[in-house]
């Protein structure tokens, strides 16, 4: 759902009399000193950044909230195979819709092999597929210093720069940036270069402030990085990195990995947003922006609890198949393909292989590989790779747990 919501620009354009523009201004002014306003005391080209909490704002975050409460009891119910599988998959739309969006390829294969990848065997994507997975485990704080932005930005870009775009040992690009849209024309100038760190200090400044409510602080932090637009190329990817980063704290892993693919799908409402705040009229009021991020944190949460209903139905059905498996079938047996199961309804690939069973049992590998073998010789799976050893669900694994409808390759 949209929130409507009068700009500034919008009530000097709809008076018709000699004092409209005294009249808006007077607006202005009136929203930032509201006692209810959040004031950032960060003076941009046209004035004070500021939050003004109109009805539709606080409608807007109370339905997240609520919606979160939905998210998070949908999740729990989802067993811990299912889980990990599921995040993965969420991390690798996250990254390629977050690509996607600044026409930077990938795709979910080179993202799941981005997570698997160790040191000695890297690919492409690993450090900002690697950024994502630490959101999960909960090992990744906001960031404090400028120096630890430009760290998470060298993750994020990788090797996908090109060579003009580099900044070698400068903590920032050294030139002035301006950026254009359709038809050539110019929608925003980057802040001077000598002024890029003490706006990323008052971003981080603004980021820890704990007087704001959290989901409103992120996206004013989300609009102040783009604004700043530190870096030459590859600022939106770091700044909806930031972004995730920043409402984990807040909102729920599935929540948070949901929203790029959402802005993907909104794109235009989503720079528009960020235009609507710096046009001159508006005096620097950031309401509509943060608006516009809770209404795509709502479709987010919207999409995501459909998804989540039905990934909990599949499951119950598999608990079901699974007790139709004969008696005397192993106890390990049946364990192995209830994790293929859940494996090929939640991961990208549906692939299991013979370690994490290993892990999963355990057990030794020579045991989990004989465990495989057997469900391979009954049928329930199929390998498909010998190095390493991986299965995904064979013809009867497939009718047993009735998904016979299911791609055997979603990438």
């Amino acid at each position: 759902m949209a929130f409507e919501y009068p700009t500034v620009r919008k009530v000097l354009y709809s008076d018709n009399t000699s004092e409209r523009f005294s009249r808006a201004e007077h607006v202005a002014r009136e929203r930032l000193e509201a006692e209810s306003t959040f004031r950032t005391g960060i003076i941009l080209d046209h004035g004070e950044l500021f939050l003004a909490v109109p009805r539709q704002l606080s409608v807007a975050h109370e339905q997240i909230l609520r919606k979160e409460r939905r998210v998070s009891a949908l999740w729990r119910q989802l067993p811990r195979v299912a889980l990990g599988a599921y995040i993965r998959s969420l991390i690798g739309d996250e990254v390629v819709s977050s690509n996607e969006i600044e026409g930077v390829y990938s795709t979910r294969r080179q993202i799941k092999d981005a997570l698997e990848a160790t040191v000695e065997n890297h690919a492409p994507f690993t450090e900002f597929a690697q950024l994502y997975l630490g959101i999960t485990e909960n090992n990744i704080s906001y960031p404090e210093t400028p120096e630890t932005i430009r760290n998470i930005y060298d993750a994020v870009v990788g090797d996908t720069l090109a060579p003009e775009c580099k900044l070698g040992d400068s903590l920032f690009r050294r030139d002035g940036v301006e950026l254009y849209g359709a038809g050539g024309k110019r929608i925003h100038v980057g802040v001077a270069p000598d002024r890029i760190v003490p706006r990323i200090e008052e971003m981080l400044r603004l980021a820890h402030r704990d007087d704001i409510p959290e989901v409103f602080c992120a996206a004013l932090c989300h609009f102040l990085f783009e604004y700043i637009h530190p870096f030459f190329d590859g600022n939106g990817r770091t700044g909806r990195y930031l972004l995730a980063l920043q409402l984990a704290r807040p909102l729920s892993q599935p929540t948070v990995l949901s929203l790029s693919r959402t802005i993907a799908e909104n794109k235009a409402t989503y720079y528009k947003a960020f235009k609507t705040v710096e046009h001159p009229v508006n005096r620097s009021e950031a309401t509509p922006f943060v608006l516009m991020l809770c209404d795509l944190l709502l479709q987010a949460q919207d999409a995501l609890i459909v998804d989540l209903e039905e990934k909990r139905d599949q499951i119950d059905r598999a608990y079901d198949a699974i007790s139709e498996v004969p008696s005397e079938w192993d106890e390990r047996e049946r364990d192995v393909l209830f994790y293929a199961a859940q494996r090929s309804l939640f991961d990208l690939y549906q692939e299991i292989r013979s370690n994490d069973i290993a892990a999963f049992l355990g057990v030794s590998q020579a045991v989990a590989r004989a465990v495989l073998k057997s469900l391979e010789q009954r049928g329930m799976l199929k390998r498909v790779s010998g190095r390493p050893l991986t299965y995904v669900l064979g013809g009867e694994g497939v009718h047993l747990f009735g998904l016979d409808g299911v791609a055997a390759d979603r990438g």
